[in-house]
Formats: structure tokens, sequence, C-alpha cells
């Protein structure tokens, strides 16, 4: 066929105009660096390497949607993606899955892991999820659970649950801390935000020793199982988020879905195990090491229908010499199908807890607390909205039985 010459011109001028936007395309942004700017590595490897460069260089890498590379829509992970400080990971419109192989975190601040005793203090991570963003649990996990939490291929009651890593000579046969989400240990100012996290193997979001931070828009989506092979395996724990020692002045706002075990659990056992070990439910040590390790000023903001299937939607609970003073509690609705609401425990520990503007069908249990509020809260259950003794420093008004 004839190609008149102008024509053919034009083609050849529009064929290499667009090679030259797709070599622009893959070369680093001035202002952030992304996986699909390297060539060689498995997706773990060039997440961490544009990391590692931007460290030094631009303190941003963005994941997108698409990995260019392996020509695929979805970064499947087979360790822990590490944040220094000073940094931002934006998570754009983006499926991270954890693989197979991974027994890890999704993401973890890079000061803390495996046999690190001594955790130098980072500042200033964020993760900022735009659009559509998924982290998801592997379809075959080695290990599920927390510490207290045996591995077994066929689970069965509260102290197993599944792990292809069960049985294995020289793999941990319990849970612990890599199975949590994410982790931000001993960070001082922080965003998380504009997440799902899907079927995890361990806790959703835990904070540890961690302050000035805002987590928001955050969505928890799991059911205490996973499918393998057509077979239903039981996976315990499943928290939505931890509040643990030494955390301070932080907002938890625009938050929802369903968590396995408590949907936010504040507070943290000492249960004598020092950072870096495995057999722990935080990587920065469960050893309460005083008055620095207390919680304060912490904000839970405007969440949104939120449950937990087998325990409690918000639970405090400063055990043994644990302090945890200023809890603000608003605007919240639990829904009807968690299986408690909130309850504080050891009560007399806590000095400020402020709950306002509440919708639940569970009794509000915190007997003993002293120097709280409790306002303009609905109660759609049975018997009384509250279990409290009341005295002068406990103010309730507008606590009301209402129909569903």
């Amino acid at each position: 066929m004839y190609i008149p010459r102008k024509v053919l011109f034009t083609i050849c001028l529009f064929l290499q105009i667009i090679a030259a936007l797709t070599v622009v395309a893959q070369k680093p942004n001035e202002t952030y660096l992304s996986p699909n700017n390297y060539k060689t590595g498995t997706q773990s490897e060039r997440i961490q390497k544009a990391i590692n460069d931007a460290k030094i260089t631009t303190g941003k890498v963005v994941i997108p949607r698409y990995d260019a590379i392996t020509k695929t829509n979805v970064w499947l992970i087979d360790q822990a993606i590490l944040l220094p400080a000073d940094f931002e990971l934006e998570l754009n419109n983006c499926k991270i899955k954890l693989s197979d192989k991974c027994r890890d975190n999704f993401i973890r601040s890079a000061n803390a892991g495996l046999g690190i005793k001594n955790i130098a203090p980072l500042k200033n991570i964020k993760v900022i999820g735009i659009g559509n963003v998924l982290l998801e649990g592997a379809n075959n996990p080695r290990s599920t659970g927390d510490h207290n939490k045996t591995l077994s291929l066929n689970p069965d009651g509260f102290g197993q649950s599944f792990g292809t890593d069960a049985g294995k000579p020289n793999e941990n046969q319990k849970g612990g801390w890599r199975n949590h989400a994410i982790i931000f240990a001993y960070v001082d100012g922080f965003q998380v935000s504009g997440i799902t996290l899907k079927d995890y193997h361990g806790h959703g979001l835990v904070m540890e020793r961690s302050t000035n931070g805002v987590v928001k828009d955050i969505t928890f989506d799991v059911r205490q199982a996973v499918n393998v092979a057509g077979v239903e395996k039981q996976i315990l724990n499943q928290d939505g988020m931890g509040v643990r020692f030494g955390c301070k002045n932080i907002i938890i706002a625009n938050i929802k879905g369903k968590s396995g075990d408590d949907f936010i659990n504040i507070g943290l056992t000492d249960t004598g195990v020092e950072a870096g070990k495995e057999n722990v439910n935080v990587v920065s040590g469960s050893i309460y090491a005083g008055e620095k390790d207390n919680i304060a000023n912490i904000y839970l903001q405007n969440w949104q229908d939120f449950y937990s299937l087998s325990h409690r939607a918000i639970r405090i609970m400063p055990v043994g010499k644990l302090r945890i003073s200023n809890v603000f509690i608003e605007n919240m609705i639990i829904s009807p199908l968690s299986k408690k609401g909130l309850e504080a425990e050891y009560a007399q520990n806590i000095n400020g807890l402020f709950v306002r503007n509440l919708v639940s069908n569970f009794q509000v249990k915190v007997k003993g607390i002293a120097n709280a509020s409790f306002r303009d809260i609905f109660y759609t259950g049975q018997g009384a909205p509250i279990d409290i003794e009341q005295s002068e420093s406990v103010v309730v008004d507008h606590v009301k039985n209402v129909k569903p």
C-alpha cells in the first residue's frame, strides 16, 4: 500500500514524540522517586532501592498503581518496606500484597526490627494514600496471630492461628509483631492516612513510643480467616489499632470498618521482653520504663460504623504501673455488629477520659473511673447505658436510652 511521504513523515514524527515521552516517564521525577525507575530486582528490592536513594535526594517515593517493569497492578512484597526519618511514602491508587514468602510487616519505621535492642528515635515520617489504596495479606501466610498464639496448619480453639511455618524446623512457632501490618516505633511527628488494610496477619496499625502523630481515613477489613485451597483457616487477633507504651499527642480520625480482636487497644502489658525479640507484640519491647512510657493525649474523632468481630470496639487498659491520661472520644457510631463496645479496665490508672457524642448498642463500662465526663450518649441496647460510679469528678450529662 502506498503511503504519501507527508503522511509517512507525520507518522514517524509522532512515533518519535511518543518514544521521547516514554523515556521522560522512565526518568526519575525531580520531586520524588518511584520503583518504576529501577529495572532490576524483586518488587520489594526495587521499592527499597527507591527509598534508600530518595533518603539522600528527594525525601519522597511514590508507589503507583502500575508496575511498569513486571507489567502488573499488584506490588507483591517479600519483606517490610522500611522508612527512614524525614520521609514521605505516597501510595497512589496502588495495591500492595504480602507474598506467601513474607513473614514481615507491610511497612515499618527503619529504626526497629529483629535483633535491634537499642532503637534510635526518628522524626517526620509520612505514609499518604491517594485514591484507592489497598494493603492485603498473603493468600497462604507463613504466620498469623500475636505472640500468644501457636502456629498450626489446622488451627482450632483460642490458642492456635494459621501459618505454613507450623512444624518447620528453625522457624518460630509463635506469632508476634512481625505479623502486624504497619509499625511506627519511636517516631516523633508522623502521619498515616488514606489506606484500607485487608486480611493482615496480626494487628493493623501499631504505634509504639511514638508522639505528635495523625492517623486518618483508614479502613480495616478482616474476617479472622483465610481461604487456603478452598478450606477456611482460622486467623486470630487482627486487632485494628494499638496505641502502646509512650505514645503521646496523637489524633486518630475518620476510621471505619471491622477488626477481629479489639478495634483499638490503648495500653500494653509489661511482659518483660526487650526490644528486637520475636515472641512479643511490640518491636520496641514490652518492658515498662517508667513515666516516659505513660500514654497521654490521645484523640479518637469521627469514627463511622466500626466494630470488632470478637472483642471490644474501644479498649483502654493501663495495666500494672502504666498510666493513661487525657483520652478524648467523640463523634462515634459503634456498629451493633460489634461483640462489645467501649470498655476501660484498671480505670483507677486513667486520669481524664472524655466521651462525647457516642451512639452505641453496648453499655459503656468504665467502673472505677475518676476525672471523666460522659456527654450526649445515645444507648440503643438493653439496661443501663453506662456502668460507672458517679462522683464529684465524674460528669454524666444527657446519657439516654433510645430505641434503635
